[in-house]
């Protein structure tokens, strides 16, 4: 085998960090997978995208180690990765973690290129159309060689010994790694050998080694990952302590040394952090002693003789069959270690409170949870027995109140609880990605489209579902994956308003991604119970 050198990499990577990659790289995709004017290509059955776009744009190529989320993608410099500033600028190419290439071209790039029509199908289905060529041609400029291409495509795995000039190069490429005779007629004007007179350049015998690539390719990536930051913890991330001063945990606190209320409702729509903040404050309530504290999560299939007292089977003497024992349950066993350990607090949790039947799954317990009612004895109607539920047994629960659910929010239930509401909320999204340091024209499209969602949802949407955003890319998979479904049901009966908002948001998404925003709106900071 031989190598390009690592001079000759680098030189190349220059001339093409002007081209766009999200006309660049489709387009690769298009041509390899044979697909032209002349009818529909199922990629899936050829190259397909994905497995394709791995074989030369993968951390794999020189074993990089994973990115610490999404995929492991390599790519070198072009127009629309951010490469002149951040953490990694100047390196000849750049890992991106977005977590899919279909989220990379099959939502974004294809699906741009069929709103403005220069190709048609759904999905992997795809045919060119006469517009293609020509905007393909404008994107992609004169001055991009293709020889230039061919050298990052064979830039780490290398090339057969026989190869000793730029056209056997590009015949290898066609018969032997894309299985094809020629490039369709669209792709000519570009995918073609720009100068037959191009020097050959150096070449080499012995392949660099992955430590060599990366130092001199990508040297600001390689000292993080020397550091120790650039590999993926595997490690469950531990749930951060909540501030002393969190203006929810100090009037729970306050509440519950007060005697005026030991259960509280988090309530609001998905993705607003109801049950992440519902964790930090039993951990911040019981002194981080998880054996204080008990999770659960209410569903329709939760009954009473699951959460009070119920009959369960046990192994019968002797090992000859079971019988059938009543036996405190999950919330009243809590309950009752809580209640033989009175200078310590214990917690209870639970999750999605209005999943479930909530009057059969408490039954006489939903009474005593109110405070005038702790440590007072009662009737348990199976077993005869006495229960009670001691003054230092917290009860902490989330609730949507906009889901269509088992149980509605009723004032008999709202009122044994102090609620607080979690709505979304833009200030937190932003903080928390500047804390990611995402770039700020990132930053800036994420939060607008929060906005535009957020103005158009009857009950909102949360800020959660954006917190994993790094590109535009991710920005798009959250909008088409999480978020585009959902509004068009919110607003079936108002499609000019749906149509409104989506192509506001596709605005966003066609931005590039490079352009520094620092000039685009800034929504108004605001602040939401337990994000302070």
């Amino acid at each position: 085998m031989k190598f390009f050198t690592i001079e000759t990499i680098q030189e190349s990577i220059e001339r093409l960090q002007n081209v766009p990659g999200n006309w660049l790289l489709p387009a690769f995709v298009f041509a390899a997978n044979d697909i032209g004017t002349d009818g529909v290509v199922n990629m899936a059955q050829n190259l397909g995208t994905d497995r394709f776009l791995d074989r030369y744009f993968h951390g794999a190529r020189i074993n990089l180690p994973p990115a610490t989320r999404g995929n492991n993608l390599l790519r070198p410099r072009l127009s629309d990765i951010r490469w002149k500033s951040g953490p990694f600028a100047n390196d000849h190419m750049i890992r991106q973690d977005t977590k899919m290439w279909g989220n990379l071209f099959s939502s974004r790039g294809y699906r741009e290129m069929r709103q403005r029509g220069e190709i048609v199908g759904d999905g992997p289905i795809v045919q060119l159309t006469d517009d293609f060529k020509p905007q393909f041609e404008a994107a992609v400029g004169n001055d991009f060689r293709f020889e230039d291409f061919m050298v990052w495509l064979f830039a780490f795995e290398g090339f057969p010994d026989h190869i000793e000039g730029w056209n056997d190069l590009y015949q290898h490429l066609l018969e032997n790694e894309l299985g094809l005779t020629e490039f369709k007629e669209p792709y000519r004007g570009r995918f073609v050998l720009r100068d037959p007179t191009l020097p050959w350049p150096l070449t080499v015998d012995v392949r660099p080694t992955d430590e060599e690539f990366l130092s001199r390719l990508a040297p600001k990536l390689h000292a993080q990952i020397a550091a120790g930051n650039g590999t993926e913890d595997t490690a469950e991330k531990a749930l951060p302590d909540l501030a002393d001063d969190d203006s929810t945990y100090v009037e729970i606190n306050g509440a519950i040394k007060a005697r005026e209320s030991l259960a509280f409702l988090l309530a609001g729509p998905p993705g607003t952090g109801k049950t992440r903040f519902a964790r930090q404050l039993a951990f911040k309530l019981a002194d981080g002693d998880p054996d204080r504290i008990l999770f659960m999560q209410f569903h329709p299939a939760i009954g009473y003789d699951d959460f009070v007292e119920g009959f369960r089977p046990v192994q019968a003497a002797g090992g000859s069959g079971v019988r059938y024992d009543l036996a405190p349950r999950l919330f009243l066993k809590f309950a009752g270690i809580a209640a033989h350990n009175l200078d310590y607090t214990f917690v209870a949790v639970i999750d999605e409170l209005n999943r479930g039947d909530v009057a059969r799954i408490f039954g006489e317990v939903l009474t005593y949870i109110e405070v005038d009612y702790r440590g007072k004895e009662f009737t348990l109607p199976y077993s005869g027995r006495a229960g009670v539920l001691p003054d230092n047994l917290v009860l902490i629960a989330t609730a949507n109140p906009y889901d269509r659910s088992v149980t509605d929010l009723d004032d008999a239930l709202l009122r044994r609880f102090m609620v607080f509401e979690m709505d979304p909320s833009a200030a937190v999204l932003r903080s928390h990605l500047q804390d990611q340091h995402v770039d700020a024209g990132v930053i800036n499209r994420t939060v607008q489209a929060f906005s535009i969602i957020n103005d158009n949802m009857p009950h909102g949407f949360g800020h959660t579902g954006f917190l994993n955003v790094r590109s535009v890319d991710d920005l798009s998979e959250v909008w088409l994956r999480r978020v585009r479904m959902g509004l068009r049901r919110a607003l079936a009966h108002e499609p000019e308003r749906y149509r409104a908002a989506s192509q506001e948001i596709e605005g966003l998404l066609a931005v590039r991604e490079d352009v520094n925003d620092q000039d685009e709106a800034q929504v108004e900071p605001e602040q939401a119970p337990g994000m302070g």
